[in-house]
């Protein structure tokens, strides 16, 4: 039987949000923004805060990391020598400070923006992207947490419309009867 529960539903609306403010804005993408809403939404508010945290620090470092690569493209060139040196070092580099710094859970995403900025954008694009890239992150955590906040949290005292939710939705959670074996 497939259980859909509220972390679920929460994740689709948040999802649902990003793409429709990102058409609002008229953004060139919504991939980032749905990403991080996805990465962010947990079972309470404060794994939400403290996810969305760490995804937002992760790619500004991952940002800001791919602009010293290309600034060592721009001194050194960016031939098969000088990539295999310096992006591995350079991750090696922001994986460490992340974990010094107490946040795990966004190496991930400081590594995926990093590498996205370094082979997926033009090289005339990349700061642009960069901060693009960083705005469309904490647009969808600030989604993921405000439908985090709204709707219900089974771990959290609830308001009158959210208990009123939590009835709403085990009148809609349909289950068929068991069927019983006769022998």
């Amino acid at each position: 039987m497939l259980k859909i529960g509220m972390r679920t539903i929460k994740t689709g609306i948040s999802v649902f949000f990003c793409i429709l403010l990102s058409f609002l804005l008229q953004r060139e993408t919504y991939v980032v923004a749905a990403i991080t809403a996805v990465f962010t939404i947990r079972e309470d508010m404060q794994n939400t805060i403290k996810f969305g945290k760490h995804r937002i620090v992760g790619n500004i470092l991952g940002a800001l990391t791919s602009v010293v690569v290309i600034t060592i493209f721009n001194i050194f060139g960016d031939s098969q020598l000088v990539q295999l040196l310096a992006i591995p070092s350079v991750i090696i580099l922001m994986i460490g400070v992340l974990s010094n710094l107490g946040y795990h859970e966004g190496t991930v995403g400081g590594c995926a923006t990093l590498l996205t900025i370094l082979f997926m954008i033009p090289s005339t694009k990349s700061y642009s992207y960069a901060f693009a890239r960083v705005v469309d992150s904490i647009m969808g955590m600030t989604i993921a947490l405000l439908v985090n906040r709204v709707l219900p949290n089974r771990h959290a005292k609830h308001s009158k419309c959210q208990q009123a939710f939590f009835e709403w939705e085990k009148i809609v959670k349909w289950q068929p009867k068991k069927k019983h074996n006769i022998e």
